[in-house]
């Protein structure tokens, strides 16, 4: 045997553990990206909207019992020094947990249908697939959820199912739904376990005996947990449910997030070759008919509304299982080649671009609303970005704005007179569009007009997305008549000396009202503004009139 043939054998024996100690590099910096991330990385609203549920909980205030099981879990978040965004980080750090047992749990699936290092690039492929560096750590329910799902079915798969591990299972499955009802998604993967196991003796009823032990947990533990709540109208559990299938599945045709769809495949071409091979090269039967009905959370992209990025490394952790089978039936071609480098390569690139959407707006804003506001008020939010305080007012979300739109009647006038919330956040469209927009005399089509002139004519701008309660006038030869949102104790911010119901003031004077219809005389053509005065020095230039959210990533706009 020549020299040449011995070197070559030499690098091809070498070569499965060049491979591997790649794989295990990536998985490592994929780790080490989410890590970072989850300190770095721009809040979203609905992870703000899903940290207000937690001090809802905390404060009684709680009103909507679906899916907000996860409370329990995350009370400790309100005794972390800093605020709401030091609860952010936190929660997300334990959201890595999760997506490492997604991680171990596709492993191990993997890991009993094909060979160690197919196995491995199963697994990176998730963590390296289209958003899951960037949104696979948020603070929601999709990767406790995903990961519970996932592990259960690994259970499920690859044990004896021994009655410590049906009650793991059971367990893991119920915790599942409850955290949200589109767990319901993954039945089909569960009916792919009872198929992988059908023959073997005695563990189809076991199967079946882990889902009769999930239903009765979900049953017990959402009684228990629904029992100390008091749903707003509309929040009951029946309610909820029929407007997540109506809304969620059947109501917005095929396709309806078409663009996330494609931009995830541009995100996964590393993987999808191999995913493809995996479901057409799969023998026997039965394990195709598994892996096709493991693709199933992923195809629900067909008529799901909420395919949001977030929303894939919830889909695809059980279709990466595929990959296994495409990487062991491609293994040694250039295709296995070139779909390796472009999963490391992706997940790179992904973890690269994620680092440039910092965090140092949304922490600003946080720290002046609880410097003007250092005990909880109510307040007018989009989405709950103070989380400690009480919002005024419905989730604005595009499911939210449609619910509000169809119940056909302007509600601020209303929810305002109530509750006197001094403060308003304009952090996203709705109420930024609405603050923000020029006098034309036409109201923008977002909110309903009498919501649109009645916010503009009760906030005063502060600072960056922070507006006070409060009013403005121009003087005229007749004075003018200055209509409060509600009474309480506002700062005059004027050029020169005024009387406000015969009461002679001048710019910064703090005065308290005890009604809201105020009569004010002055120099004509001279402006007046009353804000509300919070007790703390005012600081106008603490934050600019930027973006705070960052917006989901779409390669397509």
């Amino acid at each position: 045997m020549s020299d040449a043939t011995l070197d070559r054998a030499a690098v091809q024996a070498k070569a499965p553990d060049i491979l591997r100690h790649v794989l295990m590099l990536s998985t490592v910096f994929a780790f080490v990206t989410i890590t970072v991330l989850a300190f770095t990385r721009n809040v979203n609203w609905d992870e703000f909207y899903f940290l207000s549920h937690v001090h809802a909980y905390l404060d009684g205030r709680l009103d909507r019992p679906m899916q907000t099981v996860f409370v329990h879990g995350f009370t400790w978040l309100n005794r972390l020094p800093g605020n709401e965004m030091e609860e952010i980080v936190a929660a997300r750090l334990v959201m890595v947990g999760f997506v490492a047992l997604t991680a171990v749990s596709i492993y191990r699936i993997a890991r009993n249908l094909s060979a160690e290092t197919p196995a491995l690039i199963a697994t990176m492929a998730f963590l390296t697939s289209g958003f899951t560096l960037v949104y696979g750590g948020s603070f929601r329910a999709d990767p406790m959820a995903a990961a519970l799902a996932t592990a259960s079915i690994a259970l499920l798969m690859t044990t004896r199912l021994g009655l410590l591990s049906m009650l793991i299972t059971a367990i893991l499955s119920a915790l599942a739904v409850l955290v949200t009802v589109k767990t319901v998604l993954f039945a089909p993967a569960y009916l792919a376990a009872l198929i992988w196991r059908m023959d073997e003796r005695g563990l189809p009823l076991r199967v079946l005996g882990s889902g009769i032990l999930a239903v009765t947990f979900v049953a017990i533990l959402y009684s228990w947990h629904a029992a100390g709540i008091t749903p707003a109208p509309g929040a009951d559990t029946v309610s909820n449910a029929r407007e997540a299938v109506s809304t969620g599945l059947l109501g917005s045709g095929f396709f309806p997030r078409s663009k996330e769809i494609l931009s995830w495949v541009l995100l996964s071409l590393g993987a999808l070759p191999l995913i493809l091979a995996g479901l057409r090269t799969a023998r026997p039967a039965r394990l195709k008919l598994v892996l096709i009905l493991f693709s199933f959370p992923f195809l629900s992209v067909v008529i799901y509304r909420n395919a949001f990025p977030y929303f894939f490394p919830f889909a695809v952790p059980l279709l990466m299982v595929s990959v296994a089978l495409g990487a062991q039936n491609l293994r040694g071609t250039l295709t296995f080649a070139v779909c390796v480098v472009l999963m490391v390569a992706g997940g790179l690139g992904q973890g690269a671009f994620a680092l440039r959407n910092g965090t140092s707006l949304q922490r600003a804003t946080l720290a002046e609303v609880h410097r003007i506001f250092p005990e909880p008020i109510p307040y007018i939010g989009d989405s709950g970005m103070v989380a400690r305080f009480p919002r005024v007012g419905f989730f604005m979300s595009g499911w939210g704005m449609q619910n509000y739109l169809a119940a056909g009647k302007p509600i601020f006038s209303e929810l305002v007179a109530a509750n006197h919330p001094p403060l308003l956040l304009a952090n996203k469209s709705v109420l930024t569009y609405t603050m923000r927009a020029p006098e034309t005399g036409e109201a923008p089509p977002i909110l309903f007009p009498e919501d649109h002139v009645f916010l503009r004519q009760s906030y005063i701008h502060y600072s960056g997305p922070i507006y006070l309660a409060g009013g403005e006038t121009l003087l005229t030869e007749d004075g003018g008549r200055l209509t409060l949102p509600f009474p309480g104790t506002y700062r005059v911010q004027t050029s020169t000396i005024i009387s406000i119901d015969g009461q002679e003031v001048m710019d910064g004077d703090v005065i308290g009202f005890d009604h809201s219809e105020l009569v004010i005389t002055g120099p004509v053509g001279s402006s007046v503004q009353l804000i509300w005065d919070t007790g703390v020095k005012p600081d106008p230039d603490a934050l600019p009139r930027d973006s705070v959210y960052a917006p989901f990533w779409n390669l397509f706009k």
